[in-house]
C-alpha cells in the first residue's frame, strides 16, 4: 500500500498513513479533528548506482578478493586442525 503524508490545519501536525489509493483519509490522528487534513506531496528517493571502490574497478574484482582472503583463512585453519594432537584422557 501507498503511504501518504497528510497535515492537520487544525493542530499542525503532519504525520504518515498508509492506505489504498481510493480512501481519503480525513480523520486526524493526534487531535481526531474531521475534514481538517490536506495531503502533503510526499519526498522523492532517488537513487543513484554509486562504486565504492577506490579504484573505480568493478564489484566483482572486490569480491573474489575477499573469497580469495577467507579461502587462505580457512586453508591455514584447517592446518592446525590437521596437524593437532588429540590426548585420549581415558
Amino acid at each position: 500500500m501507498p503511504k501518504y503524508v497528510y497535515l492537520c490545519k487544525e493542530c499542525d501536525c503532519l504525520f504518515e498513513i498508509k492506505h489504498s489509493l481510493h480512501k481519503k483519509h480525513t480523520i486526524c490522528e493526534f487531535c481526531n479533528a474531521d475534514g481538517h487534513l490536506i495531503r502533503q506531496p510526499s519526498a522523492i528517493f532517488i537513487s543513484k548506482k554509486q562504486s565504492y571502490l577506490p579504484d573505480k574497478s568493478k564489484t566483482g574484482t572486490l569480491v573474489k578478493a575477499i573469497i580469495e582472503e577467507t579461502r587462505e583463512d580457512l586453508r591455514a585453519e584447517q592446518d592446525k586442525l590437521i596437524n593437532r594432537e588429540y590426548k585420549n584422557d581415558k
